[in-house]
């Protein structure tokens, strides 16, 4: 609703509704855009359609049908076994599933079990190279995003940063360099995409369809007289099920829902790196096979498998933040090297409270709106005379008087009929906040549109993403809940919050409920509404995990961490970043004046280059780095590349515009 009803009023938040058509472009995987992935996933696919058409363009061969799994193929033919086993994927890719105990405290055999999928971009050199530099695992938030779909979109611009920027086949180099090369890992984590069992609360991938279809058209909190009432309510009756399907016991994917918060993940990190340690000694040993001699033996002794002492080579981002917290303290000797990129409170998380998130949100749209009136009518469409705060001002305008006066739009010869309402622009704005490089341009076309009273550009967007799940007929004829058609849903990311969190939320009251929505809503404007529904997810949520490492997160490391935050980040802000710190001695946080989600989302050479050079040496950078961002929204490069780093900079501003699809 408009600023000044949201301030006066006592109505709870929403679930987020980002509608289904905006999912499917939005595909979420920064830190809890409640629901933002969650209708990307198609009923066989599990993928966003960037990922889907990224390993079209890559991978010969592939079907190209979207509702013909091009992840499923690979996986179904590989048997989870408890070593690890890479076979070659996605062309240049390496999958492996690795079988791990449901329940790390009860392996006893004939216990259930999960079968993790990983994916590796392999190192520039064997590892029986003196320049290899190990396994970097990369993961991503959400929680509940794929670690595998991430890798599949972005482990390349990953290797591009921290390898060396020598070239591995050259020979004439200073002898006084020892460049290094590293193998790039992903993992869904459990109940997570390909990773097996799946959880789901819905028997059917078309119910979850329905189920979504209905919330994106009741709109967000707000949007009228009865949505608070009937968003709290569906809300609770869909975690009340998940959690009366779990009590139930009827079969062992709802048993998954007692392993699935973050502390387990750890240890299936740990087994992960343990079993990566002794492929590597295999490998070596294959490779040096009978041969002896220096080499040979220094080179047994590098790739030598370090039982119960491998070492952690870490980024994360957004939940990675938390996930890595986790590992940190429960395992605080492995760390070898750990980027923490757009950080959670992991204490707040903890709590389940969500209270440290939203507290430079709403200096985005002011900085935006400045870059806007730089780049003149030319670059923003949403350009007015008056300045960056005329532009805002048109901006909350634009915003407000779709609360009372939605627009409708005919149809036309390729476009269906329909209406762009408040809820609508509402969730148009969050994306943009966490991409403004990539969203803002196409979101300030919509709003001037808008303005104008017409809502075709928003409606195009709206219909051009908009599918209908096709099961295959396997799974027409399939049972409810058959393990085999299970697909992963929004509530994945309910059973691992929920299950983190302190469990204080469950059976909280509707007024109780509000309170707590109106304190976010003072916090953010453009946020806070959506970002209460963190927490709404888990009123009816009754599970307790198994094994729950609940804090302090604080420790000695092994070896310092690099620890990343922008000035204005619309979830993350850049305080998480020196709490998290304080709570890891010698840490040192590398800032970026830049808006958005994580280091990516604004193309940035600088922090590239420190963080190469703690991943090639341990340097960090000295205290109090700030490092300008190379381009800004609207205006585009405002800071050169230096000679060598154009092809960086290159796949930098790619990936800024479609980092978190």
């Amino acid at each position: 609703m408009p600023l000044k009803k949201a301030a006066e009023s006592s109505l709870g938040p929403p679930r987020n509704k980002t509608p289904q058509w905006l999912q499917r472009i939005l595909v979420g995987a920064g830190l809890l855009v409640v629901g933002k992935w969650a209708a990307s996933l198609s009923s066989s696919g599990w993928m966003s359609d960037s990922t889907l058409d990224h390993v079209k363009d890559s991978v010969g061969g592939q079907s190209s049908d979207p509702y013909l799994s091009t992840l499923t193929e690979p996986w179904s033919k590989i048997t989870p076994s408890k070593e690890i086993e890479y076979h070659d994927c996605f062309g240049d890719f390496q999958c492996a599933r690795l079988d791990v105990p449901m329940d790390w405290n009860n392996t006893e055999p004939g216990d259930p079990r999960v079968g993790l999928a990983v994916i590796k971009i392999a190192a520039r050199v064997p590892v029986t190279d003196s320049r290899y530099g190990g396994l970097l695992w990369v993961q991503i938030g959400g929680p509940g995003s794929s670690g595998v779909d991430f890798i599949i979109k972005h482990g390349k611009t990953y290797q591009m940063i921290v390898d060396s920027d020598v070239d591995p086949s050259l020979d004439d180099i200073d002898i006084h360099i020892s460049p290094k090369y590293y193998d790039i890992l992903g993992m869904d984590p459990r109940g997570v995409n390909n990773t097996t069992p799946r959880y789901s609360c819905f028997p059917t991938a078309a119910s979850r369809d329905i189920w979504s279809l209905q919330s994106g058209a009741q709109g967000i909190s707000g949007s009228s007289d009865d949505a608070f009432n009937n968003i709290f309510e569906r809300t609770k009756a869909l975690s009340e099920g998940c959690s009366k399907r779990v009590a139930g016991g009827e079969n062992v994917e709802d048993k998954l829902a007692y392993h699935m918060n973050t502390t387990p993940v750890v240890a299936d990190m740990v087994e992960v790196l343990e079993r990566h340690g002794q492929w590597r000694e295999k490998q070596a040993l294959a490779s040096i096979g009978q041969s002896s001699g220096h080499y040979a033996t220094a080179a047994k002794a590098r790739t030598k498998w370090q039982k119960g002492k491998e070492k952690l080579l870490y980024w994360g981002l957004s939940y990675g933040t938390v996930l890595g917290a986790n590992f940190a303290t429960m395992q605080p000797h492995r760390i070898e090297r750990a980027v923490i990129d757009g950080v959670a409170d992991a204490e707040d998380f903890a709590r389940g409270e969500w209270f440290t998130n939203l507290q430079d949100t709403d200096k985005i749209i002011p900085k935006v709106c400045e870059y806007c009136d730089r780049a003149g009518p030319d670059k923003c469409d949403l350009y007015t005379e008056g300045g960056g705060q005329a532009i805002s001002d048109k901006l909350e305008d634009t915003v407000n008087s779709l609360y009372e006066n939605p627009i409708g739009v005919p149809a036309t010869g390729s476009m269906a009929p329909d209406l762009i309402t408040y809820s609508d622009i509402m969730s148009a704005i969050r994306p943009a906040l966490y991409e403004p490089i990539g969203y803002f341009p196409d979101l300030a076309r919509m709003l001037n549109d808008l303005s104008k009273g017409n809502g075709t550009s928003l409606a195009m967007a709206k219909q051009a993403s908009q599918r209908v799940s096709t099961p295959s007929e396997e799974c027409l004829d399939a049972p409810p809940y058959a393990p085999g058609c299970r697909t992963p849903g929004p509530e994945t990311q309910l059973a691992i919050l929920c299950t983190d969190g302190d469990f204080r939320t469950h059976g909280m009251s509707k007024a109780d409920y509000g309170a707590y929505a109106d304190e976010l809503r003072r916090q953010s404007r453009w946020l806070g509404e959506s970002w209460a529904h963190i927490r709404m997810q888990c009123v009816g949520y009754d599970v307790r995990p198994k094994w729950r490492v609940p804090g302090p997160f604080t420790g000695q490391t092994a070896n310092p961490m690099l620890i990343l935050g922008n000035t204005h980040d619309p979830v993350t802000p850049i305080r998480n970043a020196h709490t998290m710190a304080s709570r890891w001695p010698g840490s040192v946080v590398l800032t970026s004046d830049s808006e958005g989600h994580c280091m990516f989302s604004s193309p940035n050479l600088c922090m590239a280059r420190y963080i190469r050079k703690y991943f090639q040496t341990g340097g960090t950078p000295p205290k109090g780095t700030v490092c300008e961002a190379n381009e800004r929204p609207f205006i585009g490069v405002t800071k050169p590349p230096e000679e060598g780093e154009e092809a960086l900079l290159e796949r930098l501003r790619s990936d800024a515009r479609r980092y978190f699809e």
